[in-house]
């Protein structure tokens, strides 16, 4: 039997309406509104707190509990055949969903993996797309210090396509990616233990945006946890991992909120102060990193394919250069614009080269799932953060249309 994990922190209404500065004599429609501009894990816990504590929902609000609990269970069936993948490990989203108290939901953008190499990149996606249609398929590659390292991600339409956006897996033959600006480098594999990889995976996120109520309560949430991991063991990590001072940030958010103070044991903080002042000086004498090359794939084939292999396929057109892939070929990139007459001549480079070989059929045919690229208006995801929305939007223009920009990658949304 597994251990248990949910948190005993008293999450309610009432400290909801705290955090988030809305007058407690106001409706909980109110409150609602407010965590909507925080995102789609505070938003959904207001509706699921609602409905613990007895209030009265209607239609609209009980379709979308149900979409997104629809939507969470579907990730943790997804995150079962990723884990049985060797070598393939998940962080955030279903695994920081257990720490949160029994009864409560948290919502789930999408399903992020970690992988040892293309091979296993390939596979888990193969495993994703024998039980899932797709239509949708972003690539980013990545080269550092002569490590060539690989992010894609598959996309389909959410339940409800004009009010939830898509959803997706992303797969990573690396870690955390760093941030070059403040020279912190890739970091190729997570910690052992899944509880400091799904922490560090949070602090990670300050490298793309400031840091949210979202991610101050997973915090609480996992450190009020029996699976709560020893505040000197994740101290060392995070300055082993280059991130002690985003992670005593998100501690001191944590902390300024005289209701979640005592959440945070006094250990963690402290024991990053050292490890946040000398990793701030390592980046200061170390200066930006040198800004490695980055190529991005323009998909040109849709729907998703279930083609056999374990690598992609490299072919130079002239300099038009096309990567053809088990999932996708795609139109490789290296900035936001696209030539049109690149292209015009990938799609015709594309044609004269024979079909991609097919794997076997499942042995259950995938739900299908209309494709995320035929256009349509935007639509407010209510699992994701506002700033996470907005990036996957601009990643994502290209392949929604466009052949004069290029996707690129987008920020994790668990």
């Amino acid at each position: 039997m597994n251990p248990p994990t949910h948190s005993t922190f008293a999450l309610d209404l009432d400290l909801l309406y705290e955090l988030l500065e809305v007058e407690r004599d106001l409706p909980p429609r109110y409150l609602l509104r407010r965590a909507r501009q925080e995102g789609a894990v505070v938003s959904t816990l207001v509706l699921s707190l609602a409905e613990r504590e007895g209030l009265a929902l209607g239609e609209g609000a009980r379709g979308e509990l149900a979409r997104m609990t629809r939507r969470s269970d579907l990730y943790r069936e997804l995150d079962a055949v990723v884990r049985a993948v060797p070598g393939a490990r998940t962080v955030k989203g279903p695994s920081l969903a257990r720490y949160y108290p029994a009864g409560l939901l948290r919502a789930i953008g999408d399903l992020d993996v970690v992988v040892p190499d293309e091979a296993t990149l390939w596979r888990v996606l193969g495993e994703v797309l024998d039980r899932r249609e797709a239509g949708e398929a972003l690539m980013t590659e990545l080269r550092e210090d002569g490590r060539r390292d690989l992010l894609v991600s598959v996309w389909w339409l959410g339940e409800d396509p004009m009010l939830d956006l898509d959803r997706g897996v992303e797969v990573t033959t690396f870690a955390y990616g760093g941030l070059a600006e403040r020279a912190v480098p890739l970091r190729p594999e997570p910690p052992v233990e899944q509880v400091y990889a799904d922490v560090l995976a949070i602090a990670e996120e300050r490298f793309q945006r400031d840091f949210t109520l979202k991610d101050v309560l997973d915090l609480v949430c996992v450190l009020t946890s029996p699976g709560a991991p020893d505040p000197a063991a994740l101290a060392r990590v995070a300055a082993d991992y280059a991130l002690a001072p985003e992670l005593r940030e998100l501690c001191g958010k944590a902390t300024a909120h005289p209701a979640l103070a005592a959440a945070v044991p006094a250990e963690l903080p402290d024991g990053l102060r050292e490890p946040a002042r000398l990793e701030e000086a390592r980046r200061t004498a170390r200066g930006p990193l040198a800004q490695q090359p980055r190529h991005y794939g323009f998909q040109l084939t849709e729907p998703l394919r279930r083609g056999a292999g374990d690598a992609a396929r490299d072919h130079d057109f002239g300099g038009v250069l096309l990567r053809r892939t088990p999932v996708a070929d795609f139109l490789l990139v290296d900035g936001e614009l696209v030539d049109p007459a690149d292209h015009e001549a990938a799609l015709a480079a594309l044609s004269a080269l024979a079909p991609w070989p097919e794997r076997p059929a499942p042995a259950v045919a995938p739900v299908p799932a209309p494709s995320p690229r035929a256009p349509r208006h935007p639509a407010h995801d209510p699992t994701k953060d506002p700033a996470e929305d907005l990036a996957r939007d601009v990643s994502h223009g290209a392949a929604r249309g466009s052949t004069a920009e290029s996707p690129l990658p987008a920020g994790n949304g668990s």
